[in-house]
């Protein structure tokens, strides 16, 4: 078992990326509070009943700062993420939230191109919900025609060809719901429990776990790529 962290070099970037965030993010919040606090005068432009003067920059810089906190939020969860790799399988885990896959569920590692040591890599796993697959990984007995089609032709359909093109919509919605349940529940708390969605809001991973992601900052990441496609080719 191996446990892989932010490289060193990967920590000096964060580090100027959260300094330049702070800066930007100060700047804009009282900027913000400023104008929101300004009183409007008379002559002030108005568009919309918003004071192009005070409202619409205020809105503005105050997307901003949030804009800087969410990006800052997101660093940081880059510098406390770890993957651990044993024979079991590959585990993602940063304090809040754990995803783990076994290796027969991992179906490859995709390195885009560029230097390894610095493209980004991105580790697919699949996600099955008990439905038959075709080879594009989509569910091969759901198909329907365009929705423009369907209605030039609606009128002459039968009562029986509505009632199956209903059902063929019905299986698809609830093909998308288990999907979506099985992907929500990849991802959880260090303990177990199920991630609650305002919690899945703060972790980009957890909203998106059928495609781990392996940040080019991680140390010793072309080892940790190499250990992955060597048992992806025992499997």
């Amino acid at each position: 078992m191996k446990t892989y962290h932010v490289s060193t070099a990967g920590r000096v970037r964060a580090a100027a990326v959260l300094v330049t965030l702070a800066l930007i993010f100060l700047y804009s919040a009282r900027k913000a509070l400023g104008l929101w606090t300004a009183v409007a005068k008379p002559s002030d432009p108005y568009l919309f009943n918003l004071n192009l003067n005070t409202t619409i920059p205020a809105i503005l810089l105050t997307l901003v700062a949030l804009g800087c906190a969410g990006v800052a939020w997101y660093v940081v969860m880059e510098l406390l993420s770890k993957v651990r790799v044993d024979e079991s399988g590959i585990l993602l885990h940063a304090p809040g939230y754990r995803l783990f896959y076994r290796w027969n569920e991992v179906t490859g590692v995709d390195v885009l191109n560029g230097p390894e040591e610095d493209a980004a890599a991105c580790l697919s796993v699949e996600v099955n919900t008990g439905q038959a697959t075709n080879e594009a990984g989509e569910n091969a007995p759901v198909t329907t025609k365009p929705s423009a089609e369907k209605d030039e032709i609606a009128a002459y359909l039968s009562e029986a060809d509505l009632r199956e093109d209903r059902k063929v919509r019905q299986q698809q919605q609830q093909v998308r719901r288990q999907q979506l349940a099985q992907v929500r529940a990849r991802a959880t708390r260090p303990d177990g429990r199920a991630l609650p969605v305002w919690m899945r809001l703060l972790y980009p991973q957890a909203r998106h776990p059928d495609r781990i992601l392996l940040y080019p900052s991680l140390d010793e990441r072309v080892e940790l790529i190499t250990e992955i496609e060597k048992h992806l080719a025992r499997v």
